[in-house]
């Protein structure tokens, strides 16, 4: 009989202490969201807006549309061979969809047609220039 309360006593015991770890912190129970946000943090814009907003124009009713794989690969360009050296690897676009959506029913949304604002590249200093100090291509301010 004596080895038996000895028995419940420690099993008790051991309650006890899980009991009051738990109480103070120790074990944690709670998950916690890798990716939230912090609490003094403004509400992310994206919640509310397409994500190229700002850099294409946004339709005002969006939706899925009506196209298919047999009708949006027009979009996609290709070029023909030639001398000039043409890819379709474009640089400005003026929508993102490029005929390559998936699916397909979201190509022509949520974006219209935009005029992108093409970076001006200054021209780089000739090779043979003197009296400027070059940096890399460009002339370097003394």
């Amino acid at each position: 009989m004596k080895k038996s309360s000895s028995y419940i006593n420690t099993i008790l015991f051991i309650l006890l202490i899980v009991l009051i770890l738990c109480y103070f912190g120790i074990f944690k129970f709670t998950s916690k969201e890798a990716f939230e946000y912090k609490r003094h943090s403004k509400y992310p814009k994206s919640q509310d807006v397409p994500l190229l907003y700002g850099d294409y124009n946004v339709k005002q009713n969006t939706g899925v549309t009506k196209n298919n794989s047999s009708n949006i690969w027009k979009d996609y360009p290709v070029y023909q061979s030639s001398y000039k050296q043409q890819t379709n690897n474009k640089r400005y676009w003026s929508t993102p969809d490029n005929g390559t959506c998936s699916p397909a029913e979201f190509c022509g949304t949520p974006y219209s047609p935009t005029n992108i604002k093409i970076d001006k590249v200054s021209p780089g200093l000739p090779i043979g220039a003197s009296g400027v100090t070059r940096v890399n291509w460009w002339a370097g301010k003394k």
